[in-house]
């Protein structure tokens, strides 16, 4: 049973799901209430899924990624179909919901206390605060009931995950395996034969170059290309429509105030006398009465500077004990409290920390800057601003999809005041005038029929792409006086790779028969590269993702140490160096492979759960939107 799981753990349906299932409850801080109007976009067995959750639920996934990828991230969330995961996974949440309920499973009053308790929002000083709890859910426009409720329903499903996972076991001899795999470093030599290098060994003649043209000739057709009509929506066109009111400003500011807030700070220096870590009562106060004789010293006029570089034990000593400027939380408590007591000028008493027994005095000190409300209302006013414009043209862009079959290009533009523009034609590797590189566009038309709608989302900065496929040009065969020039690089490029071949083979027998690796580099004009890697790295040092290389250089042994590794795209001879194990805690390791690796049969066992979940339940899609999303996916 444990195989059959571990087999399906590895297929790309448990993969996709991985992104989809997780049923942690997470406050939307930042996005807030999308409205009242209660539009149901699914039914799970007759329980509604609303569009207002939706979104909620995709812009808290879709803000999560631009943490993670800055930029990129939009682009990223459609490349992984985002809007798609976001709606199964609610569809997959109130699947598990409806399965917890059938199994009488509930989640105690205590329970709910405890969870609420120990969420890190709700804390102050590192304990529950009441009134924090308050404010943190009436600040983010949540209904306390609801966000109970909904908190009491993954508790629920948090008892049914566990009990799917309940007996699952994973052996001694797989720990061991992964743990194997995981630590047991590959040495690898290898030769790369880059065809590059060997383009100068190569002469053609033109005969040779149009004959290469006629058996080649659908290599050298122009690309598709198409041509549209379009309009562009992004924030900018929403930022004057939306208002900010002047409570929500100093909502944000007040929520926001270490942000427009600059740190005390102090430039101290110092005097360390370190102690043992094993010193006794004895030696201690043997330490403390030096450094008091010290402390009597500077008060009398001693220059404090001159005694830290004659006597303190720190690394600062060279420079005096100077520390530099530092803030509170940079150093340990201690010490911290005190040097930020002082005034300047002023010497401590002795300090303890963790390091040993100090003397601190400040030189300089910078007090708490805060910014008021109306030094910052202008950036505070755009930030929220943005926001607000952000979730109108996720809005307007929802309804544009679902409505644009039905209606003429020019007169949805309209709506926003916007002209049609008609472009020229253009392919993947193009520059479109106003909208700048085509290939992700041309990745989509390629899916579209002629005169089809669609939008092309990118970014709200860049503007996403309301458009009209006008025009398909299908791929044709160019003239060869066009292409003469790039048909002749195209052969010497095959020549080169067909030498490039020949010489790694050669190279190959050659390693076989007993020469050396920087032998046969020289012999080549190459040079020998080495790495090491684990049969699990996915990406390989020098190389990143290249599975026929790590294919080989896994097949390997001290008794035939050498092979080619021939992906099509490049050929590389490759030599066994050695292997050895990573310097690590076994134990440690071990035990964290052994709770991974349960954790990815439980994960396991919870996708086929909702597999069979699905193919039983009745789900109903209303929303027109979101039945396309099922439709494509």
């Amino acid at each position: 049973m444990i195989q059959e799981l571990r087999e399906y753990s590895q297929s790309f349906l448990f993969k996709l799901l991985l992104g989809v299932i997780c049923v942690t409850f997470v406050i939307s801080f930042g996005v807030g209430s999308f409205g009242d109007r209660k539009e149901v976009i699914a039914k799970v067995n007759g329980r509604e899924i609303l569009l207002k959750e939706y979104r909620k639920a995709y812009q808290n996934r879709l803000q999560s990624l631009r943490q993670q990828f800055g930029e990129n991230a939009d682009a990223f969330a459609e490349q992984i179909n985002l809007r798609q995961r976001v709606f199964e996974q609610m569809i997959d949440q109130e699947l598990l919901k409806i399965e917890a309920e059938n199994m009488n499973l509930e989640a105690t009053d205590l329970e709910l206390q405890e969870e609420i308790r120990t969420q890190p929002y709700f804390q102050k000083n590192g304990n529950f605060d009441f009134e924090t709890y308050n404010t943190v859910l009436s600040q983010n426009r949540i209904v306390r009931q609801e966000y109970e409720d909904s908190l009491r329903e993954e508790l629920k499903v948090r008892k049914l995950q566990k009990l799917m996972g309940a007996g699952l076991l994973v052996s001694s001899n797989e720990v061991e395996e992964m743990y194997q795999l995981e630590n047991e470093k590959i040495q690898i030599g290898y030769l790369h034969f880059d065809p590059q290098v060997f383009i100068p060994e190569i002469e053609i003649n033109e005969t040779e170059v149009r004959q290469y043209f006629d058996e080649n000739r659908d290599s050298f057709k122009t690309d598709k290309a198409f041509r549209i009509d379009s309009f562009m929506l992004g924030l900018q066109d929403f930022q004057d429509t939306v208002k900010v009111r002047e409570r929500e400003i100093r909502r944000y500011y007040e929520k926001n105030l270490e942000t427009y807030t600059t740190p005390p700070k102090v430039k101290a220096r110092h005097i360390l006398f370190k102690l043992d870590a094993k010193a006794d009562e004895e030696q201690l106060q043997k330490r403390r009465e030096e450094l008091q004789k010290l402390l009597e010293e500077i008060k009398e006029g001693g220059d404090f500077e001159e005694l830290a570089k004659r006597v303190s034990e720190d690394a600062t000593a060279e420079k005096g004990g100077d520390l530099g400027w530092f803030k509170p939380g940079e150093m340990v408590p201690a010490f911290e409290d005190a040097a930020f007591r002082l005034a300047i000028g002023e010497v401590s008493d002795i300090v303890q920390s963790p390091f040993g027994l100090h003397l601190i005095r400040v030189d300089e000190r910078q007090d708490k800057v805060e910014k008021d409300l109306e030094e910052v209302r202008e950036e505070i006013t755009a930030v929220l601003t943005d926001k607000r414009a952000e979730k109108k043209l996720e809005e307007e862009l929802t309804r544009i999809e679902a409505e644009i079959p039905d209606k003429e290009l020019s007169e949805v533009a309209g709506e926003f005041s916007k002209s049609v523009l008609s472009s020229k034609t253009f392919s993947k590797n193009d520059v479109i005038p106003g909208l700048g590189s085509a290939f992700g566009l041309v990745t989509e038309l390629e899916q579209k029929q002629n005169e089809e709608k669609g939008v092309w989302k990118r970014n709200s900065l860049q503007g996403h792409v309301v458009y009209q496929l006008k025009e398909i040009r299908e791929p044709a065969i160019q003239e060869f006086s066009d292409v003469q020039e790039e048909v002749r690089e195209a052969l010497k490029m095959k020549r080169a790779e067909e030498l490039a071949r020949k010489k790694a083979s050669q190279a190959l027998s050659q390693a076989q028969g007993g020469t050396q690796l920087e032998e046969l580099a020289t012999e080549n004009g190459l040079q020998v590269q080495t790495f090491e890697f684990t049969a699990t790295t996915q990406y390989l040092p020098q190389l990143g993702k290249n599975e026929t290389f790590r294919k080989t250089a896994l097949s390997l042994k001290e008794s035939s140490p050498f092979a080619l590794s021939d992906d099509e795209n490049r050929i590389d001879l490759v030599q066994l160096q050695g292997k050895r194990m990573e310097e690590a805690d076994p134990k440690t390791l071990k035990q964290q492979i052994r709770l991974r690796l349960r954790q990815q049969l439980q994960q396991t066992v919870l996708s086929k759960e909702l597999e069979r979940l699905r193919d039983t339940a009745d789900v109903e899609i209303i929303n027109p939107v979101f039945q396309q999303l099922q439709q494509t996916s």
